[in-house]
């Protein structure tokens, strides 16, 4: 299978790229990062773009059976305003871009993360897939990020 990683070079995206390779899938990797470790490793293919902002890797996506979306900066920093425009940005854009440019022609699937900032600091609530979403920054991003990648169902409709 042809499988698109979005966020390749990230903490789940690096293993994960290694994994699908391990399997026998071929991999068009995408990320910020100027380079990729797995460069020129047979069945790989990286790409370096901002995936918030439309651009020529979006053409590549049509060659894909499947796209990995785990793109987003990390939330691991100051949050000035302009932090979390990138953070949000990332996300959402990102998934955005991702889904306008997938074919309803195709059986093309969209595997999208989120996180469990959905949820927002409930303290000690159990909480499951039925919980309510949280109101918090993290939370908003999430509920923004989930919308856009419900989007992708439409394209099969």
């Amino acid at each position: 299978m042809k499988i698109c990683i979005a966020g390749a070079t990230g903490f789940i995206g690096t293993p994960l790229s290694q994994f699908l390779l391990d399997q026998g899938h071929i991999i068009t990797a995408l990320g910020r990062s100027p380079s990729h470790p797995m460069e020129g490793t047979e069945h790989f293919t990286y790409i370096s773009a901002d995936t918030s902002k439309e651009g020529d890797w979006q053409k590549r996506l049509s060659e894909v059976n499947a796209i990995v979306n785990l793109a987003g900066v990390n939330i691991l920093r100051y949050w000035t305003d302009k932090a979390k425009l990138q953070i949000y940005n990332s996300r959402i854009q990102t998934t955005r871009n991702i889904v306008q440019t997938m074919s309803a022609d195709t059986d093309q699937i969209l595997i999208n993360a989120s996180a469990v900032g959905y949820y927002g600091d409930r303290s000690d609530e159990i909480l499951n897939e039925n919980s309510t979403h949280g109101s918090d920054f993290l939370a908003k991003v999430c509920v923004a990020w989930e919308k856009e990648a419900f989007k992708a169902a439409d394209k099969h409709a």
